[in-house]
């Protein structure tokens, strides 16, 4: 059985890794969504994710439930990421993320445009929505 939490090793926290890739890492934007990426500290190869959630995408609870769904979608989909990367996502329109499949859709649909993520195997892992 694989852990399923979200410990906060894989989570950016701090401002500095933050400016770091927003300034020098690769942007890509789409499916409602702002993707940076930038490979990681060397000796860091577990895949991380920070969320930058603008008060333009509506109230409180609208933000708080987007970043909810994304790192969801983040957690359950992090063995297909590619490992070694430190990733931001900024959402930008709440509609498109309103459900927790139409976020991991969003999610993988732009790391895979970017090219982040191998194209879905065959076999009962791969989700036929996507």
């Amino acid at each position: 059985m694989t852990a399923q939490g979200f410990p906060r090793s894989r989570r950016l926290h701090l401002k500095n890794d933050f400016k770091n890739i927003i300034q020098s890492g690769h942007k890509i934007q789409g499916f409602g969504l702002v993707l940076w990426w930038k490979p990681a500290p060397l000796g860091k190869e577990d895949v991380r994710m920070g969320l930058v959630v603008s008060r333009k995408l509506g109230s409180a609870v609208v933000r708080n439930r987007v970043k909810r769904l994304l790192r969801e979608a983040f957690r359950l989909n992090r063995k297909r990421l590619q490992s070694g990367v430190d990733y931001i996502i900024s959402p930008r329109n709440s509609d498109s993320l309103a459900t927790a499949d139409a976020a991991e859709c969003a999610l993988l649909g732009l790391c895979r445009k970017a090219g982040l993520v191998p194209s879905l195997p065959a076999g009962p892992e791969s989700r036929a929505e996507l």
